[in-house]
Parts: C-alpha cells; structure tokens; sequence
C-alpha cells in the first residue's frame, strides 16, 4: 500500500506501516515523492520504531537529487528496513525541471535513462554487471566514484513510465517500471509490451511491471468523482498524464477538473466501487501482466482521514484473499 499522504511528521506513516507489518496480504509500504519529510528518513525512523517492512518510492524526482545522493538514500532505506527495496525515479514535470535545473530536460527519457545508469554505479552492487568506462558519455549526470561498500539488501532501481519511449527505456535499463494512473487495459496494450520490447532489445529479462492505482469503496454519502479529484487532481493538469489517459481513451482535456475526475472514475483508472468490484479490477491489472499493485487510498484518506482508509484497505484485502492470483 502506499502511505496516503504526505506526511508532515513520521509518526504519520506508523498505522499504514503497522498495517503492513500484520497483513501477510501486504508484501511492501511505498512512498511517493515528498516535500515535506525525505521518504528515507520516514522509513528509517519506521524501522527504528519497529516497522522493519519492506519499503518502494513511486517516484522520487531526478532535479531533486544526484546520483550519488540517491545512492545513498537508496540503500539507507534496504539497511535500514533490512529487506529489498524498490526505489522508483522520473523526471518530473518540465514545470518541477525548470524550477529545480533552470530549464527543462531536453530530452527527459534519455535523462531519467541516464540518471538509473548512473545511480546504478554508485551503488556498484555484486550482482549488477560491470560499471561503464570511465569514457562513457555524460550528457544530464556525471556519477563519478561508487559509493564506498556497505551490506544491505537488493536495491531495485525502478522508471516512472507512462507512455511508450519511457516504457521502452525501462526495459533497457532498469529493474522494475512504475506505472500511475494507467487503467488495466492501457498496460496491457503498452506498458508491457513496451518494457518487453526494451527487454529484448538490450538482452536481459523483463523487469516487473508495479502499478500504482487509486481506489476506493463505495459507502453511502461518498462522492466518487470527488474522491477522484483527491487522489489524482494534482496529476490530471500535467500534460503528460493528460496524454497518456487520452491515449488509453479517458478525456481528462475538459478543463473542468470535476469531470476529468468522473472520466477516470467511468474509464476504470480510479477504481470505486463494492470490495469485489475492486478486487476484479484489481485482478485485470494481474491479467495485465502486472506484477505489484499498490494500493493508493489517498483521496478516502484526505477527506474520511485514516480510519475509514484502513477500513476501506481491509474489505479490499478480504475481497482479493479469495482470488487466484
């Protein structure tokens, strides 16, 4: 499940990391990014706390960090959690670039590409393949020296992907691709095949597909739309988002967030409904071929607030236990 808000103290994220910690249905607690706490320093205070769970960011943006630092923070979060992690990267909005880099990537798959190579020999880990020659050309990241050694467990290094070149470059280059906001259908059609694609291309295996999904059950009072707009609105005026759901057939280009929110409702990239109804949405997405779903609960969160979230987590969870994953 993801932490279903941005937590402005650790101690926010304790019930979700409690929650994981005792549902065997609940492999990993994510993070997206924040501007408030740095998700490895909430993990860390988890596990120092007792909630030693395994731990995924979706995504931490590339203008934020170095490779170096994003090493680092990388494996702090497996030493610390004492399990694998999943540390998920993009490049965010040319908005987010510009403000941190003083311009836009001119050309952000090849940067994000760029910044997962060279996060990657930072960490120089055992099992990865060797590091490129100190020849190799830097166009967006320089990663100078790895990291001095420290144990830890696997750290996967995963793309934030939404739309095929992102996909593709995925899998080239990285451990697993992070999807947000892609209806079941859409990554079947894309996402997969182009991961594939990107597989083969560079002869390794085809990393995991994850995907991040926004959900919630239906109750009396409760306005989906509504619920919509608190988990996605921030994503819905980015004109990548806005491409990739007009690419999977949901018209988010309204202008009226209202309706944008009731389109990703009706196109069944926010999935509302009884436990069973999202359990077989979320069963489409195992037919999908995606290999993790996270669990986004952040707009029951934001409006019904943290024990109506877990509620509504756990008939979802009692739903799928009866399903053949």
């Amino acid at each position: 499940m993801l932490v279903p808000t941005v937590p402005g103290t650790v101690e926010q994220a304790v019930p979700f990391a409690c929650h994981v910690a005792h549902d065997s249905q609940l492999t990993r607690l994510w993070q997206g990014q924040s501007y408030g706490l740095e998700p490895a320093a909430t993990f860390a205070y988890l596990a120092g706390a007792g909630y030693r769970v395994p731990a995924g960011t979706s995504v931490l943006v590339t203008p934020l960090r170095h490779p170096a630092q994003a090493a680092l923070e990388a494996r702090t979060v497996a030493a610390a959690t004492g399990h694998p992690a999943v540390i998920g990267y993009g490049p965010g909005s040319r908005a987010v670039q510009r403000a941190r880099l003083g311009a836009p990537y001119g050309d952000p798959v090849a940067a994000s590409a760029e910044f997962l190579r060279a996060t990657r020999d930072c960490l120089a880990q055992p099992w990865d393949p060797p590091a490129r020659s100190a020849g190799s050309a830097h166009r967006y990241f320089h990663a100078g020296q790895a990291l001095p050694p420290v144990a830890h467990p696997r750290v996967q290094l995963a793309l934030g992907v939404l739309r095929r070149r992102m996909a593709r470059a995925a899998g080239e280059v990285a451990d697993a691709a992070l999807t947000w906001l892609t209806p079941a259908d859409y990554v079947r059609r894309v996402v997969v095949p182009e991961v594939a694609e990107g597989a083969d291309s560079a002869g390794r295996p085809r990393p995991r597909v994850i995907a991040a999904v926004p959900v919630a059950v239906a109750r009396p009072g409760r306005h989906p739309a509504g619920l919509a707009q608190l988990a996605a609105g921030g994503h819905l005026v980015l004109p990548h988002y806005a491409d990739m759901l007009a690419r999977a057939g949901i018209d988010v280009s309204t202008g009226d967030s209202t309706a944008a929110a009731r389109a990703l409702v009706d196109g069944g990239a926010f999935l509302y409904g009884r436990p069973a109804d999202i359990a077989a949405g979320l069963a489409e997405y195992a037919a999908a071929g995606t290999d993790e779903v996270i669990l986004n609960l952040t707009g029951v969160q934001s409006w019904y607030g943290t024990d109506e979230t877990l509620l509504d987590l756990s008939e979802i969870l009692a739903a799928t236990a009866s399903l053949n994953w």
